[in-house]
């Protein structure tokens, strides 16, 4: 972008005075913002530079109503999984129990695999993410030794103590909340006017070159797939929200026992719901106000991931150190948010092995808490971010985001299956739920349509010709590959007798306490009938003060 296209950029040398109002605002919301953000940890490089994919392809006017209407899947998707969560809460039961408690399990198998790898696979998305702010930010041949450390670091320190690493990760919290709320502060001084000496350019982009693109063909259907793919793109930075702000609710230190926490869930995840997206909206705005969506930074010259419109924003306006600050702020937002994906997967896959669902080796737990064999496998799935040092960061990046969203979509359409079936088997045990939203059932609906829609529409992004991407027959692929695998794993689950499949089922205790005993983890696999059997929902008298249903195992399964 030519310096024209910035009306009075500054010179680094002149000082910059901000109003109070403007400078206070990033502490104030800050401060709201923090306790209660469920995906704090896990909150990246999806929006600070995945978005700017997004912007390219579809304008400022297509981002902001794609991200209202993932806003508005997000929230139904949570509906559904906390009204299940609500009526009896279990520790990880969003990521690992709910689907065996009310799905067949071979659904439930695929989808616990689905939902562990996944998390694991977003660690090589954050370390190329950090690649390409790096690499264009400070262009250079050391890609190999760059991913190296930053690799080291987000192995290192999900190795050490559990108590230490939730500390760290508060600390961690923190500065990216308050780089996302510092950002889009800065987005309205410099768009407003808030900085001395600087004209404000407002909502031009809007206007020129607009506030939408076109995409594969000309008129309103290339504007129609435009927004399409907009939609794609953005989703990265809402996948495995509903999943993420269910459990965090489930783990909530409710004093006074799970009844409690049921009462506690529906108010606790719509909060979630409402200070996740809303800052998601409006930093979806902001990012509309800094940058054009034919600025060729935002996609590296159309070869995948770019800069941040942020970055490209502040450093055309040539505002100080503060591009430089706010380049590494949103490295230590990658590495941060690689440091929580891989924490995530590692306890996902322990807790599997703990249910019985994996190999009993997982379950293994050092002194410090720390399930180091859990850890070191789903490591394993960083080696891919070192395509980078042979193909472009970019380019590497834009598959994994693709890997990504697909299986985020699959993991959503099970978590609708799962509330179906829920809703299903109250009605035909006559039990009342304990909590209902008023968005349901047709959240569930909205939820199902929206990401069976975007899954089989992944594939759009591989439509244009040429190989600036990689091969068109590589992109289709990467887009659906994750719905083959899932179907492998479904087979393989169902037809477990006569493939080397360990699970072993065991009693799942209602109190929160730890699953079972790991000692138990030595026991054989149930006879074929016996892994048949699913639990089943039998009523309790509300006085009893428990849950209205209890685990049993005569309901005959799939």
């Amino acid at each position: 972008m030519s310096e024209g296209n910035i009306a009075g950029p500054l010179d680094n040398s002149e000082s910059c005075h901000i109003p109070f109002f403007l400078r206070s605002l990033p502490l104030i919301i800050y401060i709201h913002c923090y306790p209660t953000m469920a995906i704090g940890p896990t909150l990246g490089t999806g929006l600070f530079i995945g978005a700017g994919q997004a912007l390219a392809v579809g304008g400022p006017g297509s981002l902001l109503l794609s991200y209202i209407i993932l806003s508005l899947l997000t929230y139904a998707m949570t509906a559904s999984v906390a009204e299940v969560s609500a009526h009896m809460p279990s520790h990880h039961g969003t990521l690992v129990t709910n689907g065996y408690l009310y799905l067949s399990s071979s659904v439930a198998f695929a989808s616990t695999y689905l939902r562990w790898y996944t998390l694991a696979l977003f660690v090589p998305y954050e370390t190329t993410t950090a690649m390409v702010n790096l690499g264009l930010w400070k262009p250079g041949g050391a890609v190999g030794s760059r991913l190296a450390i930053i690799t080291a670091i987000i192995i290192g320190s999900n190795f050490l103590p559990d108590k230490t690493f939730k500390a760290s990760e508060r600390l961690f919290t923190w500065i990216k909340i308050g780089t996302m709320v510092t950002l889009f502060v800065l987005t309205i001084a410099l768009g407003l006017g808030g900085v001395d000496g600087h004209t404000p350019w407002g909502f031009k982009y809007w206007k020129t070159p607009g506030a939408m693109n076109v995409y594969l063909v000309r008129g309103i259907w290339g504007r129609v797939l435009a927004f399409f793919q907009c939609l794609l793109d953005g989703s990265i930075a809402f996948t495995f929200a509903p999943e993420l702000i269910g459990h965090h609710a489930e783990l909530s230190p409710v004093l006074g026992g799970t009844a409690i926490l049921s009462a506690e869930i529906p108010g606790k995840v719509t909060a979630d719901v409402l200070q996740t997206v809303v800052p998601y909206i409006m930093s979806s705005v902001a990012m509309g106000v800094m940058a054009p969506f034919n600025e060729t930074r935002l996609t590296n010259n159309g070869t995948g991931s770019g800069f941040s419109p942020y970055l490209i924003g502040l450093k055309d306006a040539q505002v100080g150190l503060i591009p430089t600050i706010a380049t590494v702020a949103i490295l230590l937002s990658s590495v941060a948010s690689g440091r929580s994906f891989l924490y995530l997967s590692s306890n996902t896959l322990c807790a599997m092995s703990e249910f019985g669902h994996a190999p009993p080796i997982f379950s293994s737990r050092n002194r410090w808490d720390v399930p180091y064999v859990a850890v070191a496998t789903s490591s394993l799935f960083s080696v891919l971010g070192f395509i980078s040092v042979k193909h472009s960061s970019s380019i590497t990046n834009n598959y994994l985001l693709r890997l990504v969203s697909s299986a985020g979509f699959i993991s959503s359409l099970v978590s609708c299956a799962v509330y179906r079936h829920f809703r299903g088997r109250l009605k035909a045990n006559r039990i009342t739920c304990r909590h209902t939203f008023s968005v349901q059932p047709f959240g569930t609906y909205f939820g199902m349509f929206i990401s069976a829609l975007l899954l089989l529409g992944g594939g759009l992004w591989g439509a244009p010709k040429g190989k600036a991407n990689g091969p068109r027959s590589m992109r289709f692929l990467t887009s659906y590959i994750n719905i083959g695998l899932f179907a492998l794993l479904f087979l393989l689950h169902r037809f477990r007798d006569i493939v080397p499949i360990v699970e072993v089922e065991r009693p799942i205790e209602l109190d929160r306490r730890r699953w079972a005993d790991r000692d138990e983890a030595t026991e054989s696999r149930p006879s074929k009938s016996q892994s048949r059997r699913r639990t089943k929902l039998d009523a309790i008298p509300e006085n009893v003060g428990a849950f209205e249903l209890t685990l049993g195992q005569t309901f005959e399964g799939a």
